[in-house]
């Protein structure tokens, strides 16, 4: 029996057919693991959206303080303990599985102290609980004039009946928690839009918010990658958008500039430029239900 062999021309043609179909087909499951990627990402915002639910059930409607000055011990590892009590600390009995706090493509730290401060998700610290330092301006949305533990800053949590638009105001995004260096109070927070105009207080080297080249604690040269710096910690993973979840307990996946609705937010402006231009449409700030900024 006689066995034919493939030509020169015809193996280049078998050769090309090959790199045409690995052409279309490589995108597509790169495509296809990103999304999956994406839906275990909003899974896990769903079950920590789930857990303060039900956290804010048993201590009478309070939102969680982004922190307390008080020592705790960390919950992946109890022995260790002196630590400045965080909110994922306080909701932790009722989300029960600390990996649901690391997106799915963020590198899971090994070092308990890091795997309890720098998370993937940051809350929406300054707006839902309130930075207080003692002052006139703290003193007017509900502080203290003093912290009963003698501490400089604190927080205070606001009540979820006062939230104005509750199915749209964030409540957590997707952060950049993972690309800061060391473990950090920072590692578990976004900052709003708006954070350089508010008047309420929020943590940054010098500028915050977003808008560009800003000078937040997740540029570069301020402990983290420089990854997420321009959006001041939300973390815009998956087609230039990210999860989020809203205080009335849903969740879902925007993009930037929806996240940045009712604002002046322009990826190539600088943050101090940015202002609440209608607060109908903006999904931050839970006191006002119209109007520009205040």
């Amino acid at each position: 029996m006689i066995r034919r062999a493939f030509t020169l021309i015809e193996l280049l043609v078998v050769i090309a057919i090959i790199a045409i179909l690995a052409a279309i087909l490589f995108p597509v499951f790169a495509q296809a693991k990103t999304a999956a990627k994406k839906a275990a990402d909003l899974s896990n915002t769903k079950q920590l959206n789930t857990s303060v639910q039900i956290y804010m059930a048993d201590v009478d409607d309070t939102m969680p303080v982004f922190f307390a000055n008080y020592g705790t011990c960390l919950p992946v590892a109890p022995t260790l303990c002196g630590y400045r009590a965080m909110w994922q600390y306080h909701i932790y009995p009722y989300l029960k599985n600390w990996d649901l706090l690391t997106a799915p493509g963020d590198t899971k730290q090994t070092d308990p102290v890091l795997q309890s401060f720098n998370l993937s998700y940051g809350y929406n610290y300054g707006y839902l609980s309130s930075l207080c330092v003692g002052d006139a301006l703290s003193a007017s949305y509900g502080c203290s004039a003093t912290d009963p533990s003698g501490q400089s800053q604190w927080f205070i949590g606001i009540n979820s009946t006062s939230v104005n638009r509750p199915a749209q105001i964030v409540m957590f995004t997707d952060n950049g928690g993972k690309t800061v260096t060391g473990a950090s109070i920072i590692g578990s927070m976004v900052n709003p839009p708006d954070a350089w105009p508010a008047s309420k207080y929020f943590y940054g080297p010098v500028q915050v918010g977003w808008g560009k080249a800003c000078q937040t604690y997740f540029s570069a040269g301020n402990g983290a990658t420089g990854t997420y710096g321009d959006t001041d910690g939300f973390a815009p993973r998956y087609s230039l958008g990210g999860n989020a979840c809203y205080v009335d307990g849903h969740a879902k996946f925007s993009r930037t500039s929806q996240l940045a609705s009712g604002t002046s937010y322009d990826p190539n402006v600088s943050c101090t430029a940015l202002l609440v231009t209608d607060y109908s449409k903006y999904q931050w700030d839970p006191r006002y239900d119209s109007g520009t900024q205040k």
